[in-house]
């Protein structure tokens, strides 16, 4: 569907912003993320047809953030995760901007808060790449999508046909035995290491499946500002690096039209 794209983009900025200023307000680290930090570095902006946007914070920052936005809820905007949303199905955050509506085909009437989003990833630590961390991501993969065939049942027969959904419905039982904010909790408890921050030598960012969700800490620490929309937000460290591993060789190139995606929202009102 047709919609102004600018307005789209201010009315995003307007929940950075808020994020933002909860987080400098609270001392709580954040960077852009992926096609925003993208963005930030080879537009100084938005990607023309981005339509959404994404940034990250370190775990312990993260869980502060959650807390502190439910002691202090805002008349503007909303945190929505597991604990207010009955079909959950993410193992990150949005925040989304009150009396406005932003639906995309998954998530189609299955939330009370539809209003236009930013998502928001836990940035977890691992000592080192191992075959333990290996077996940790299979599992979170594999909740991962249990989550979302159980929430999204409809979405997956059409988008995969029934033979391949009964088979994806018998492989996930377990959201047949329990809640998916218990499914959540157990993932969570998958993706937080027990060791000290300070032995921790990656950063990984458990919703990215491709080899790009684990680099070195010193690719996204301390994070450095770059400028967006006429401001300056934080970005990953070796900015460069990180969009490199996330996009390639050719990041700074331009896609062909028909690769330019967007979440193609099937309702919105901004």
């Amino acid at each position: 569907m047709e919609y102004d794209i600018v307005k789209l983009h201010n009315e995003l900025v307007e929940i950075l912003d808020y994020v933002v200023d909860v987080c400098e307000k609270n001392g709580f680290e954040y960077c852009l993320l992926y096609g925003t930090a993208l963005g930030a570095y080879r537009h100084r902006g938005f990607i023309p047809w981005d339509d959404d946007l994404d940034i990250g914070m370190p775990r312990e920052d993260y869980e502060k953030f959650i807390e502190y936005t439910k002691k202090n809820p805002s008349n503007l905007f909303s945190l929505q995760d597991e604990s207010n949303e009955k079909n959950w199905f993410l193992t990150f955050c949005k925040v989304r901007k009150n009396d406005t509506l932003f639906i995309e085909s998954m998530s189609d009437g299955l939330y009370s808060n539809n209003g236009l989003f930013i998502d928001i990833f836990p940035l977890d630590y691992i000592k080192k790449n191992t075959g333990v961390f290996s077996l940790k991501r299979t599992c979170v993969n594999y909740f991962k999508h249990v989550l979302r065939i159980q929430a999204c049942p409809n979405f997956f027969l059409e988008k995969e046909g029934k033979i391949k959904y009964i088979f994806d419905r018998i492989l996930s039982f377990p959201s047949y035995l329990f809640s998916n904010k218990k499914l959540i909790h157990c993932v969570n408890r998958l993706m937080i290491s027990k060791m000290d921050e300070s032995e921790m030598s990656f950063v990984v960012q458990y919703d990215e499946s491709s080899q790009a969700a684990v680099m070195e800490k010193k690719i996204y620490l301390p994070f450095k500002q770059c400028e967006f929309e006429g401001k300056y937000y934080n970005v990953p460290n070796d900015i460069q690096e990180y969009l490199r591993r996330q996009y390639g060789d050719n990041y700074m190139q331009l896609p062909p039209v028909e690769q330019r995606m967007t979440h193609k929202p099937l309702k919105i009102k901004l």
